[in-house]
């Protein structure tokens, strides 16, 4: 490529951007002096109870007030109260197992306190030792 062609070709990729940037600038900034809403018709639907949130309102409240009608009481056994039941870990396993981590733990801090009470033993030294 010679050199004059590859200025010819800076040259437009530098007028092009710097038009571009031009032409964000002032597309971003609009215009105050005018006001285009004089003659406004369009009203909006009057509020009331007729809104879909109300609806909605009503329709959760009806589900809620019939699940607590027809839910199962605590104390009964339902299905899938007895299925989660199958496949929980008893709780004598979680005894023993909390038996002996406490087990484990106690004797980690008694070795942690001995090794952190450890005094060198006295030594006796002689002036004269031969």
């Amino acid at each position: 490529m010679s050199l004059a062609r590859a200025s010819l070709l800076l040259r437009q990729k530098h007028t092009v951007g710097s038009v571009s940037l031009i032409q964000r600038r002032f597309a971003s900034h609009d215009s105050h002096a005018h006001d285009e809403h004089h003659n406004d018709t369009h009203y909006s639907r009057e509020a009331g109870f007729s809104t879909p949130f109300w609806r909605n309102t009503v329709l959760l409240s009806l589900l809620a007030v019939g699940f607590y009608k027809w839910a199962p009481s605590p104390n009964q056994d339902v299905y899938l109260t007895r299925w989660l039941a199958q496949y929980m870990t008893p709780s004598e396993i979680w005894a023993a197992i909390n038996e002996k981590h406490l087990l484990l733990s106690q004797q980690t801090s008694d070795n942690t306190i001995l090794q952190a009470d450890a005094k060198r033993p006295n030594v006796h030294r002689y002036r004269y030792p031969q």
